[in-house]
């Protein structure tokens, strides 16, 4: 494996689910081991609640402030801030602020990056078709959790 330097406009940018993404570092380029993935999330924003089978989510709060619920804690987490979730673990954040947040996200083992790359290939309005978006999640052990109370 060689040293990687991404300089600060640089990485494969995406769009997933009207979401800025930056693949800042991709595991091919690691042997698999970590890929790091940076979003820029609007207000409101944020995931439903899921759980990654296969990997750990480290996430590091560059920008902003987020609402968060790791194994059904919730807390709010501001610029600096880091959080763990473990796989296994359902997890959620929705991003608190009116101006663009920041979260860089670490991926160990590496690979769920493929599941933003899929579904950035589509169109916004094949983004929209979230039976296929889930079929997608599922490939990569992705687990879309149905809202609280249902």
């Amino acid at each position: 494996m060689n040293p990687i330097q991404i300089p600060s406009e640089g990485g494969q940018q995406l769009n997933v689910l009207g979401i800025p993404m930056v693949i800042r570092i991709h595991g091919r380029d690691t042997g698999g081991v970590v890929a790091v993935v940076e979003s820029h999330d609007v207000a409101g924003g944020g995931p439903p609640p899921h759980v990654h089978h296969r990997e750990d989510e480290t996430f590091q709060v560059l920008e902003g402030e987020y609402e968060w619920t790791v194994g059904g804690k919730t807390f709010v987490a501001q610029k600096g801030a880091t959080i763990f979730a473990p796989r296994g673990i359902a997890h959620t954040y929705r991003y608190l602020g009116q101006t663009p947040g920041r979260l860089m996200c670490i991926i160990t083992p590496s690979g769920f990056e493929g599941f933003f790359e899929e579904v950035s290939a589509l169109s916004p309005q094949q983004q929209q078709d979230i039976p296929h978006v889930m079929e997608i999640a599922r490939g990569y052990e992705f687990e879309i959790l149905p809202p609280p109370g249902e």
